[in-house]
Order: structure tokens, then C-alpha cells, then sequence
């Protein structure tokens, strides 16, 4: 009588269990650079809290509870992007994040700008670096370096080496996921 007990006990505990896990599995894909970390966030009466973080992709992040969560990649060497806005994820199940499916890449050839000190990839309307409410979504250091960032449309600045004025090198770049898009080519 007491084994089936035991039996029944440690049977139901591990089911539960079993149903209760979540996770948020993340793979790469050729053509996405290097990213360091995926950080999971969620907010709970208006604050911000760090659920989990990845900086290696061999194995899932473990999540709490259904959500909803925001995800965060930040590439090496770049800005953290959102990626996911409002992930839910069921219990007993594993989410896989694709980053090929969520993220697209800028390439800046500078054969024809200035030299440069930093590429930076904007809204279509921000004001640019070094202006009052500039944000950047995307930063390079130099040319030729690619830069992952969401889905959408983007203005391309140069920040030039001898300290001059940024200057917006084109207006309109459509990204997709996936994609891969050159500028100055």
C-alpha cells in the first residue's frame, strides 16, 4: 500500500511538473551576426524585471509563468532590440525563437562617404545623432560591419572621424526578416 502511494505521489508531482515548464528556446542562423545575449523582461505592476538571460544558445531559458514577455537581442558589438513584444508561452511547452525570423541585417559600404566613426541606424523621422530626442536602433563602429535589427524601415547616418556634423546617408531602407540589405554598394 505505501509503494503505489509513493508511486501515485511521485507520478502526479513529476505530471505537474511536466506541465508547469515553460522555456524559451533561442537558435541562430547564418547571416545574423554574432549576438551576445537574449535578455527576457517582464512587467509586473509597472515595474521592469529581468526574467532570465541567454549567452549561450545551447540549451532553453526557463520561464516562470505564461507571461506576457518582452525579448531583447543584443548583438555583439551593437544596441539590445526587442524582438518579441508581448511572447506567451503555455505550460509543458518550449518556444522557439528564430532569430533569422525576427531580425534582418544593414550592411553600410562607405566606398563613397566620409570616413567614419560610427554608422548609426535611426527611425525614418529621428533627428540624428547628436540631436535633442535621438535614439539610435543600431550602431557599427565602421564600415562593412552588419547590423541586425527588427523589421522595418530605418535612415542610415555616418558620424564622420574628424568630428563633423552626422550626416544621413539615405533616408528609406526596408528591412526584412530574414533579409539582408547593402547601402553604398
Amino acid at each position: 500500500m505505501r509503494v503505489a502511494c509513493v508511486f501515485t505521489i511521485l507520478f502526479a508531482s513529476a505530471a505537474v511538473a511536466a506541465d508547469t515548464d515553460r522555456a524559451l528556446k533561442v537558435s541562430t542562423q547564418r547571416g545574423i551576426p554574432a549576438v551576445e545575449r537574449v535578455s527576457v523582461y517582464q512587467t509586473k505592476d509597472g515595474k521592469r524585471a529581468v526574467v532570465g538571460e541567454l549567452a549561450k544558445f545551447d540549451t532553453a531559458l526557463a520561464l516562470p509563468n505564461d507571461g506576457p514577455f518582452e525579448v531583447w537581442v543584443k548583438p555583439k558589438a551593437g544596441v539590445a532590440v526587442k524582438v518579441h513584444d508581448k511572447l506567451t508561452v503555455k505550460a509543458g511547452a518550449t518556444h522557439e525563437l528564430k532569430l533569422g525570423d525576427v531580425l534582418g541585417t544593414v550592411e553600410v559600404f562607405g566606398d563613397n562617404f566620409p570616413r567614419a566613426a560610427k554608422v548609426v541606424l535611426t527611425d525614418t523621422r529621428d533627428a540624428g545623432p547628436g540631436e535633442k530626442g535621438h535614439v539610435a536602433v543600431q550602431v557599427a563602429t565602421d564600415y562593412r560591419i552588419a547590423m541586425a535589427v527588427p523589421p522595418g524601415a530605418y535612415a542610415v547616418w555616418v558620424v564622420p572621424a574628424n568630428g563633423a556634423k552626422a550626416q544621413r546617408v539615405e533616408d528609406n531602407v526596408r528591412v526584412q526578416a530574414g533579409r539582408s540589405v547593402r547601402v553604398g554598394d
